[in-house]
Parts: C-alpha cells; sequence; structure tokens
C-alpha cells in the first residue's frame, strides 16, 4: 500500500501541532509517549511530511489539553471542499422563531454535558420523529 500523499492541509495541521507543543514547552519526545507514538513520526507530522490520523489528532489534542476543533482554526483559509448540498438552507430560521432560537440555544449548552448514550438516544428519537 502506497503512502498517502500529503497536502496543504497536513502541513497546516503540523504546524499547529508544533505551536502547540512549544507553547506548553512539550519536548517531542514527551509527546510522542504520550500518544503512544515516536520522536520521529512527531517530527513529520510537525515538518508536514507525514499525514496525521483522526486518532493520533485526537490522542494529541487530549494530551495537550485542548479542543481538536483547535488544530482546525483558520483552516478555512487553507482549504475549501464544497458542500454536496447546501446544508445552510435547511436551517435557516425565520425572523419570527425567537423560541426556537432559544431553545437551541440550551440544547447547544447543555448538549455537551450529556452522556454520549444519552445524545446517541435522542438523535435516535429525532430520527424516528422525522420518519414518515
Amino acid at each position: 500500500m502506497s503512502k498517502p500523499l500529503v497536502n496543504e492541509f497536513d502541513r497546516y495541521l503540523g504546524a499547529r501541532l508544533r505551536k502547540l507543543r512549544q507553547q506548553q514547552g512539550i519536548s517531542a519526545a514527551v509527546l510522542a509517549e504520550a500518544v503512544g507514538s515516536t520522536q520521529q513520526q512527531i517530527s513529520r507530522y510537525e515538518n508536514g511530511e507525514n499525514k496525521l490520523s483522526a486518532v493520533q489528532l485526537y490522542r494529541t489534542a487530549q494530551c495537550l489539553n485542548m479542543p481538536v476543533g483547535w488544530f482546525f482554526q483558520g483552516a478555512e483559509e487553507i482549504e475549501s471542499t464544497p458542500a454536496i448540498r447546501d446544508a445552510a438552507a435547511d436551517y435557516t430560521l425565520p425572523k419570527d422563531a425567537e423560541p426556537l432560537r432559544e431553545e437551541l440555544a440550551i440544547l447547544q449548552r447543555v448538549w455537551p454535558q450529556l452522556p454520549s448514550a444519552r445524545r446517541a438516544a435522542i438523535l435516535q428519537l429525532i430520527d424516528s420523529l422525522l420518519e414518515r
């Protein structure tokens, strides 16, 4: 199997990783041990020579106490992938939907606090309500 080609986005993620690691004063060797990798592999990620897998990105974010989303901040400028369909049209609220806005704000606030099993059950319930 051939090695996947790295691109500008991979180099961007690697640069963000290096920036965060250095800001926190953590050596590549210490980070590598914490995520179950090698110092050389961390260096390859940071230099944009290798792709950072989703699992490794998650482990790294956890070890550095940073949300995974932090690594993607500003990435829109690097790579723009067109959506398969216009999802924004599905979620545009009418101007008179203030009660709905308030409910969505509450949901947005409590959602992360729910255990994953409950979130999955809620999503299943919503799916069942949408079935025709």
